[in-house]
């Protein structure tokens, strides 16, 4: 009777053992399908020119085709809300700014980083706000009232000038 009951214990254990695999296999399927399910899609669409992002956008943006060593642009729109340029260098391996323009009046920078040093400064009729350290500015916005305005510097250096210049030249 012992040998009898030793070998259902026997069996039992080697079959619970064979469930405990499928069911892992299966917990795994199930959390990688949920991990991927989660993702946002990205709203903004690379195109090649600006003119392609103002179809895009719903509005136009200049701004210069290149900035210091970083000639390389990305272009990309999301409808009828925003237009972005990133400027690389040559090898797309270092990020020098990135300049944005949408309809409205609020901060469209993304950069909620505390600085320093904040000034408002006039720009012809424009009044652009500053922020950096020490000298060095990290992100400018400003508004002409129906579109807001931003640049985000990455690896390039840009002092007020350098800002006021840029400023100038985006509309």
């Amino acid at each position: 009777m012992k040998k009898i009951l030793l070998m259902l214990l026997l069996c039992l254990a080697v079959v619970s053992c064979g469930k405990k695999d499928e069911v892992t296999d299966e917990v795994t399927e199930a959390s990688t399908t949920q991990a991927q399910d989660y993702g946002v899609p990205n709203p903004f669409e690379i195109v090649d020119t600006l003119d392609e992002a103002a179809k895009i956008a719903g509005f136009s943006l200049e701004a210069p085709t290149e900035y210091a060593d970083y000639n390389s642009l990305v272009i990309q729109a999301i409808a009828d809300d925003m237009i972005e340029v990133i400027y690389f260098d040559a090898e797309k391996t270092h990020e020098g700014l990135r300049i944005r323009k949408a309809v409205g009046t609020d901060d469209i920078s993304g950069d909620y980083n505390e600085y320093k040093e904040e000034n408002v400064v006039k720009v012809g009729e424009l009044e652009v706000t500053e922020k950096g350290n020490d000298g060095n500015i990290s992100v400018a916005t400003w508004t002409d009232g129906t579109h807001s305005y931003s640049i985000n510097v990455d690896e390039a250096l840009l002092n007020a000038d350098d800002i006021a210049k840029l400023v100038e030249t985006i509309k």
